[in-house]
């Protein structure tokens, strides 16, 4: 197997603005995969072997799923449309023109549009992000989240409106705001409270009645010179779980499920081992107290 160490994503803040629209968990690892090695690399040729995009994207299915993944992949790719807006002039390009998939040599050449290379060379504003951090977060909902909160890492403070929130993160239109809490809004709390210390979602009212109009993320600023390569997997846990514990806007099934998820296991582990811990310790102390009764 390829030991590749941890990737740096990082490209132009223009990509923030598209919607990676019905792509899922695997697809968004594969083309940011794809982003981390395009980079820099103007408007060259870039080939990947299919194992050297298996273990970039962290990818775990098995026989020909690969293949038909690449596949829907790159037809989810060329259906992204990077707009321009300059008063009288606007238009949009697609950012990757080239992409051919060799099932013989299993290899996949791609290629940048001339016209889009301030996204991924000489790149003016950016987004950076660690891609084994990005890979291992299971809810698309959370991966896009993710992306758009690193933007304002060193901040601390992302707001989106209604409308800009339901683009960006492709909110079905039948969800209202009880279902955007329990679908979006309680997975990104989860998967991402372990790595944005502090992490607080608001919701932002006005008009008549309070409507919800959008929302206000917030989180400790992270350093400017913050190390995005992964430590030692102790070290990285270690934070991940203090981050949720101390986290006041987290109930106590959604710490436990937040562990669950950083420690990879399954969902509702950590809250029966709570559950079994508390009440070995009751049982201890009625049976202190039975020794101990006068």
């Amino acid at each position: 197997m390829l030991i590749i160490s941890n990737e740096i994503v990082k490209y132009g803040n223009a990509l923030n603005s598209v919607a990676f629209r019905k792509f899922n968990a695997r697809e968004m690892n594969l083309f940011f995969s794809i982003v981390s090695r395009m980079r820099d690399k103007g408007t060259k040729k870039v080939t990947f072997t299919f194992d050297e995009l298996k273990e970039l994207s962290k990818y775990k299915q098995h026989g020909s799923k690969f293949k038909e993944d690449l596949k829907s992949t790159y037809n989810k790719m060329i259906s992204l449309n990077m707009w321009y807006d300059e008063g009288n002039v606007a238009g949009a390009w697609v950012l990757f023109t080239g992409f051919k998939l060799d099932f013989d040599k299993n290899e996949a050449t791609i290629s940048v549009n001339p016209e889009l290379q301030p996204v991924l060379n000489k790149i003016a504003s950016w987004t950076r992000f660690g891609l084994e951090q990005f890979a291992n977060l299971r809810s698309t909902y959370a991966k896009t989240m993710f992306r758009l909160l690193k933007q304002y890492r060193v901040v601390g403070r992302r707001e989106f409106s209604m409308e800009e929130f339901r683009a960006l993160l492709d909110v079905p239109s039948s969800y209202r705001v009880n279902k955007i809490d329990e679908r979006i809004i309680k997975p990104i709390k989860e998967e991402l409270s372990p790595i944005f210390a502090g992490l607080s979602v608001r919701k932002k009212r006005g008009g008549r009645g309070g409507k919800v109009v959008g929302y206000v993320f917030t989180w400790k600023p992270e350093p400017k010179n913050k190390d995005d390569f992964k430590k030692s997997e102790y070290w990285e846990e270690s934070n991940a779980i203090n981050n949720i514990k101390n986290n006041p806007e987290l109930t106590d099934n959604e710490k436990f499920r937040a562990i669950d998820k950083v420690k990879g296991r399954r969902l509702g582990v950590s809250a029966k081992l709570h559950s079994d811990l508390k009440n070995a310790k009751d049982l201890k102390n009625l049976m202190h107290n039975l020794l101990n009764k006068n």
